[in-house]
């Protein structure tokens, strides 16, 4: 279980908290971000104010609260400068012709996966994502395909014994949890079946850096009636191993 830094600044923490909350509903009152937070109200109130003064969220005449875009600003510059994202989107855009359907490219942020890019696949009927979009890393394929090549001691510090469940098909046992990355580091690739969201299924593969270590994943979401076995096997995981081992060694060339 990971510890809490010497020299945090609790303040700057619950502002971040409040960021997050935010981030995930339209808009709420000082009330109900309390109570969710577990923040007094002053305290809450305070926060809000610095964060409404300098443009990370907007107060309505109502008192709800909502967030601006300037966090995305301010993360579109980040992402802008990770160079892993621009040497992908050549090997992307073959995936993505290759196999018809959307592909992403992810980063672990602590115990969940990020977008940090994607090309849509050209279906009417498709899997809705965005760059940005956050994702539970043990029920998404781009997440198991990074966990199960990273080092144990650092799987044990991101990993909890018991996983939040989200559908009914969510692999919530560590026990059970362990064997799955097991048999994907033995096939090579890493699949969801509906773990995260109903209807949505995806296959990806790892994406190494120049020191062999795990940098990212690729991946290819398709919607459930189109993620049959035969599809899998002979379209979208040939594709996708070829061209991660295609991306990783590109990466470590030009590194």
């Amino acid at each position: 279980m990971s510890t809490r830094p010497a020299y945090m600044t609790a303040t700057l923490a619950k502002g971040l908290d409040v960021l997050e909350a935010l981030a995930e509903v339209e808009e709420t009152g000082l009330t109900e971000l309390a109570r969710r937070l577990g923040v007094s109200g002053p305290t809450l109130f305070r926060i809000l104010a610095t964060l409404v003064a300098h443009g990370y969220v907007q107060k309505s005449a109502a008192s709800r609260y909502r967030l601006t875009l300037k966090a995305w600003e301010v993360g579109a510059k980040a992402v802008r400068r990770i160079r892993l994202r621009d040497a992908a989107r050549p090997f992307m855009a073959r995936l993505a012709e290759a196999t018809g359907e959307t592909v992403h490219l992810s980063v672990l942020q602590g115990d969940g996966i990020v977008i940090v890019d994607k090309l849509d696949s050209p279906h009417p009927v498709r899997v809705d994502t965005y760059v940005g979009l956050r994702a539970p890393a043990h029920c998404s394929a781009t997440g198991k395909a990074i966990l199960a090549f990273l080092p144990p001691a650092a799987l044990a510090e991101i990993l909890p014994r018991h996983l939040a469940r989200h559908t009914a098909a969510t692999i919530a046992d560590r026990a059970a949890f362990d064997r799955e990355l097991a048999e994907v580091r033995r096939l090579g690739w890493a699949k969801n079946r509906e773990e995260w969201r109903s209807g949505v299924c995806a296959a990806a593969v790892p994406v190494f850096d120049a020191a062999g270590a795990v940098a990212a994943s690729l991946s290819v979401t398709v919607p459930t009636p189109r993620f049959t076995q035969s599809t899998v096997r002979t379209k979208l995981v040939p594709a996708l191993t070829r061209t991660g081992a295609a991306l990783s060694g590109e990466i470590g060339r030009t590194r």
